[in-house]
């Protein structure tokens, strides 16, 4: 590849695009935006070929590249937003009541939005870990990082978190009994 090898490059990308595409999907849902940022980030890794060699673990590299591209894609585009929103709204409440139904909703939103204001680096700490189910030490050899930098952002990040949720309650004047919980249980 490095050395301008279109036909070991295009190998490389047949080999490898189905995996990345798939990994989008469960994120994104949709085929042609998948298959846009997916292709973008092998169009970017074909530009920067020559500093390849550098790359100790290319499989993470391409990773971490999609992992970005999708964040990012999902921050500018609010209305794509995945993560804490997505739970069952029946997850957040004991019981199932249009009340409680219309309060989760809002608080799952509210969670959305405050991940979503995280600086950067703390909010994509947070979604791989709780959102992909990445252990620590994972999400610190993906992003070159040390784990304990990974606790100390999943530390900031769901006190913010936490503090919000309580000011929610507080400022809507609600009983939180048997809810307050179940959020706290899912963070």
């Amino acid at each position: 590849m490095e050395k301008n090898d279109g036909r070991a490059f295009e190998d490389f990308f047949n080999l490898l695009y189905p995996r990345f595409f798939r990994y989008a999907f469960l994120y994104l849902k949709s085929d042609v935006l998948c298959e846009e940022l997916v292709s973008d980030v092998f169009v970017k890794l074909w530009n920067v070929r020559h500093k390849l060699n550098k790359v100790k673990q290319l499989e993470f590299y391409l990773f971490r590249a999609v992992k970005n591209q999708v964040l990012t894609y999902i921050k500018r585009n609010a209305k794509h937003s995945i993560g804490i929103a997505e739970y069952h709204q029946s997850d957040l409440v004991e019981y199932n009541s249009p009340e409680n139904l219309l309060i989760a909703s809002e608080l799952a939103e509210k969670i959305e939005e405050i991940i979503s204001n995280l600086p950067d680096r703390c909010e994509i700490i947070f979604r791989m870990v709780r959102e992909d189910g990445l252990s620590y030490k994972q999400v610190a050899v993906l992003l070159d990082i040390s784990s304990k930098t990974v606790e100390n952002q999943m530390n900031t990040a769901l006190k913010k978190i936490r503090k919000a949720i309580e000011a929610y309650f507080a400022k809507e004047n609600i009983d939180s009994k048997g809810m307050i919980f179940s959020v706290f249980h899912l963070l």
